[in-house]
């Protein structure tokens, strides 16, 4: 016998059906206190709620996106984070505080600033290491992203691979996420010759 969509219903009745509707009185009318707002207009000021939240998470996303751009364009304006390896500028920074999309919008950010050369961004998130490496187009048939991350990556223990331009990789060392970005350096040194 199959039990393929069957479906199983538990009932409240006599005096535990009383105690679960004065629960669930209790909880309407805290939650109604909380969202000052009246019964009928509970499933609106949910709505609301949940939208607030969501433009709020989608704020504090660009606001790290711009810390984030800010300091390491500020860096990069007096010399501290781009080096030049072998004729070529290379910015090697580790982002705090960025999600994967942040990341790849910050390499984008990065690169544009740069017009010419090499981005590579390490993350740490939940003890893992993940990094992105983007060359700009007028390098990028000397030095391939693919090559720079398959270099570096199985310092944190992981893999990767990507395009000519843009290359992904991740491991589970994260603390060693800095030995791999000071690498990239020499990857990049390596195939720029």
């Amino acid at each position: 016998m199959t039990t393929s969509g069957v479906r199983r219903i538990r009932a409240i009745t006599g005096f535990d059906a009383f105690e679960r509707f004065r629960e669930d009185e209790v909880l309407i009318d805290r939650s109604l206190d909380l969202l000052k707002t009246q019964r009928d207009n509970l499933p609106n000021a949910i709505e609301r709620l949940q939208e607030e939240v969501k433009r709020t998470r989608r704020e504090i996303e660009d606001l790290k996106l711009k810390i984030a751009t800010g300091a390491i364009g500020g860096a990069s304006s007096n010399g501290d984070e781009t080096r030049e390896i072998g004729g070529v500028k290379v910015v090697a920074k580790i982002v705090d505080g960025l999600d994967a999309n942040g990341q790849r919008q910050l390499s984008d950010t990065l690169l544009t600033r740069l017009r010419s050369g090499v981005i590579v961004l390490g993350r740490k998130d939940e003890g893992k290491a993940s990094i992105i490496v983007r060359v700009s187009d007028d390098l990028k048939d000397k030095i391939r992203a693919g090559n720079v991350i398959k270099e570096i990556v199985p310092i944190i223990g992981g893999k990767g691979g990507g395009r000519p331009d843009m290359a992904e990789g991740g491991g589970p060392d994260a603390e060693r996420l800095g030995d791999a970005l000071e690498a990239a350096y020499t990857a990049i040194e390596k195939l720029s010759s």
